[in-house]
């Protein structure tokens, strides 16, 4: 399930964030949840497995008109702003919605923000094969120590041989942590229409991510393609990375 935000700045003013806004908008997210009790659970805990702990939700980059201050590193949104957010966890989708239509107080970046529309979306994927573009880049890496005990992360770009291999290790973990029992099936990823212009680098409180835009065919269970759509592919879905949208089949 997934949510479809359309907001404004209030009084008509433009929205103004910087650049790497990833972080400002899972924050916002997090305290739009007004449970306490849960948002410290999926934020500190989340679901584990392997060592690994997922948060099983994933959000786009902003859509609407704006324009780049690059001397400031900002973005000015001046009209509707869409927001899409993705989880499997039923709960999260009805808090969430819960505050965005009924909240009068809501803020992003230290400006206020007003609801213009919230759309529920419920899409059905039967197929074992379909083609999808990403809502929010697609970021998939590795990390080890060097010889001088420095951790060192790896980032892969889509033509990687080791890019499917840890999309599909890393969506199969998750499947695992959430329903506590292996996928039956598996799931592979390739790149159909990637650019140089597709990749993006960006911030996230401190770290630099590289991740990827474009569209990919997906090949696997349907059921597993399904769970996909709703939590994200690759790493880091919960800062902002891997929300993507079927295209066709």
């Amino acid at each position: 399930m997934r949510l479809r935000l359309t907001f404004r700045c209030s009084h008509q003013k433009p929205l103004v964030l910087p650049i790497d806004y990833h972080s400002l908008l899972q924050g916002f997210i997090y305290k739009a949840l007004e449970d306490e009790h849960f948002a410290t659970f999926l934020h500190d805990e989340g679901y584990t497995h392997d060592n690994r702990s997922f948060k099983l939700f994933t959000f786009s980059r902003l859509y609407g008109k704006y324009t780049i201050h690059k001397q400031k590193k900002q973005i000015i949104f001046t009209d509707e702003v869409v927001l899409y957010i993705s989880s499997i966890l039923p709960s999260f989708i009805q808090l969430l919605g819960q505050t965005l239509t009924t909240s009068s107080s809501l803020h992003l970046h230290h400006q206020r923000i007003t609801t213009e529309s919230l759309e529920y979306e419920k899409v059905e994927i039967k197929d074992n094969v379909c083609v999808i573009k990403m809502l929010s880049p697609i970021t998939v890496h590795s990390t080890f120590v060097n010889h001088q005990q420095k951790k060192i992360t790896q980032y892969y770009d889509p033509e990687d041989a080791a890019f499917s291999h840890l999309v599909s290790t890393n969506i199969m973990k998750k499947y695992a942590a959430y329903y506590n029992e292996e996928a039956a099936g598996t799931l592979h990823i390739k790149p159909i229409h990637v650019t140089k212009r597709d990749k993006v680098i960006t911030r996230f409180r401190g770290f630099i991510i590289a991740a990827w835009n474009g569209t990919y065919e997906l090949e696997g269970d349907a059921a597993l393609i399904q769970f996909a759509h709703a939590v994200g592919l690759g790493s880091r879905n919960a800062q902002g990375f891997g929300m993507f949208e079927k295209i066709s089949t």
